[in-house]
């Protein structure tokens, strides 16, 4: 069986070039989304994976992402915002829709703002869908938010499931006699006490604390949904510890990196 591989991580404004090739190269990443990376060279980081990858910016619009893929992709920019950008991805026996997301932080920004910038992102996504004639759509990044949280559960926002059985009997829900096209969150699935898989932010302080938080989360469009193999956080690279104590070590990045997993069709990796 053979797999993409997708990487998102957060680096937190921190310069760790060597972490970043390190994670990429131990666990064959094809894609690999990037937050507040401005404190790194891409130059640097491609030339330590052989030349590898290439790296794929925003048009001037978003400087919160930045995407590096294996160089036999054919990638594009389909469009951009100042939170998102929406990238096509060609290999020989298939195409994707890669999102990479950075929203505002909930705690100190407007709930309703938040919102204009998830409705804005779900009608591009939507445009994409119809003019490449295909749905094999990825959401990942830093949302910002838990599963639970109205922009993910919303209909006129994420509308994001949690469980796949909804999304493979229905892929729409009608409010008001509109229709709107679901996601699926996969994160309650693969969260997990047994496999020490708890989120990807420790926050301890207030009195309502969940202290891991599942802010770095990927979503899916239904065709993708069954060939989802894996969705875990990473806590170690090359044996090299991303915690200090319980929580992610601030020196390399607040926030653990998130690997998923989905099959997909045979030809070149």
């Amino acid at each position: 069986m053979i797999f993409i591989n997708l990487l998102f991580w957060n680096l937190a404004k921190n310069s760790i070039e060597n972490y970043i090739s390190d994670i990429i190269e131990e666990h064959d990443i094809d894609i690999g989304v990037f937050s507040e990376y401005k404190r790194n060279s891409v130059e640097s980081i491609i030339a330590k994976l052989n030349g590898k990858y290439l790296s794929y910016e925003g048009m001037g619009v978003c400087d919160k992402i930045i995407l590096i893929a294996k160089s036999h992709f054919d990638i594009k920019v389909r469009r951009e915002q100042s939170r998102y950008i929406i990238y096509s991805l060609k290999s020989d026996t298939e195409q994707f829709i890669i999102v990479g997301i950075h929203l505002q932080d909930n705690i100190y920004s407007d709930e309703d703002r938040r919102k204009i910038v998830i409705r804005d992102l779900v009608s591009d996504i939507s445009e994409q869908e119809k003019i490449l004639k295909h749905s094999n759509t990825i959401v990942i990044g830093d949302f910002n938010s838990s599963p639970f949280d109205n922009e993910f559960i919303q209909k006129d926002a994420f509308n994001a499931v949690l469980f796949k059985e909804l999304i493979l009997k229905t892929e729409y829900v009608t409010i008001d006699h509109r229709k709107y096209r679901r996601f699926y969150n996969p994160m309650l699935n693969y969260i997990s006490e047994e496999n020490l898989n708890y989120g990807s932010f420790y926050y301890s302080n207030g009195i309502k604390a969940l202290y891991w938080y599942c802010y770095d989360q990927v979503l899916l469009r239904k065709p993708l949904v069954n060939k989802l193999e894996n969705v875990f956080y990473c806590k170690t690279i090359k044996n090299k510890r991303l915690l200090k104590d319980i929580a992610p070590n601030k020196k390399i990045s607040d926030h653990l990196p998130l690997i998923v997993k989905i099959e997909r069709r045979s030809g070149n990796v």
